[in-house]
């Protein structure tokens, strides 16, 4: 597979609509490894939705896939495919009492005067970001998150490239295999650990969405959390175990 075909598989196509029953709809290309906090910071300005207050979800036609309710988790972290639709929901956009703006694209003053209205419905109505228990929440969420990091970051500060590794995933067999890459990974928060397994168990081949991090044979490489990885001597499993 060339750059092209690479950069090409690591994005989904889909339908944007704001009602499924009147579906007037734009079509994006997105990445897969965008996060759906930064999702839907992009369709607020597509579609004029509050991304603090908008509800997502994936249909295929008239069947609902996934609720992409996690601002943390990837896109293609859901099950997501090419030319499926994905609604942009908005209780308080509809409780505002606006003229549907489906498929259309604001001019920034047009933006900025909806966002102000909005931004007075939300006040009135402690939604959102002006909700002492939601910002309550956002801040614990922040804060757990701010400690995991810190975790992980000491935990890949005591690895060293090059270093044999075995690799314990839930539901997954243990794996054998080196340590290649330790560190942040664009458009994924925390740090991860880039290992090339000894068998061909990975997902790629040290690429991901287009970024070379480190090279080996396609399938024999893969990211995962720190706190899967044990450093030691460890041999190259035998096939026949």
């Amino acid at each position: 597979m060339n750059y092209q075909e690479n950069q090409l598989s690591d994005l989904l196509e889909v339908f944007i609509c704001t009602k499924l029953s009147e579906p007037e709809i734009n079509t994006r290309r997105y990445r897969k490894g965008m996060t759906i906090n930064d999702l839907k910071n992009k369709l607020e300005m597509i579609t004029g939705r509050s991304a603090g207050t908008m509800i997502l979800s994936v249909y295929d036609k008239d069947k609902l896939i996934a609720k992409l309710d996690d601002d943390d988790s990837q896109l293609g972290s859901y099950p997501v495919e090419n030319g499926m639709f994905l609604l942009v929901d908005d209780p308080a956009y509809e409780a505002s009492d606006q003229d549907s703006i489906d498929g259309y694209k604001m001019t920034e003053e047009e933006y900025n005067a909806k966002q102000e209205t909005l931004k007075s419905f939300l006040k009135n109505n402690k939604l959102g970001k002006y909700n002492p228990e939601y910002l309550k929440q956002r801040e614990q969420e922040n804060l757990e998150k701010e400690q995991q990091e810190n975790i992980e970051k000491e935990q890949i500060d005591k690895m060293e490239i090059g270093q044999r590794c075995c690799i314990r995933l839930p539901n997954k067999p243990v794996q054998h295999g080196t340590v290649m890459y330790k560190g942040r990974l664009d458009d994924k928060s925390g740090y991860w650990v880039g290992v090339k397994y000894d068998e061909p168990y990975g997902k790629h081949n040290g690429t991901l969405n287009g970024k070379k991090y480190f090279e080996t044979l396609p399938k024999y490489g893969s990211f995962v959390s720190p706190s899967a990885i044990e450093i030691g001597d460890f041999p190259v499993l035998d096939d026949e175990l």
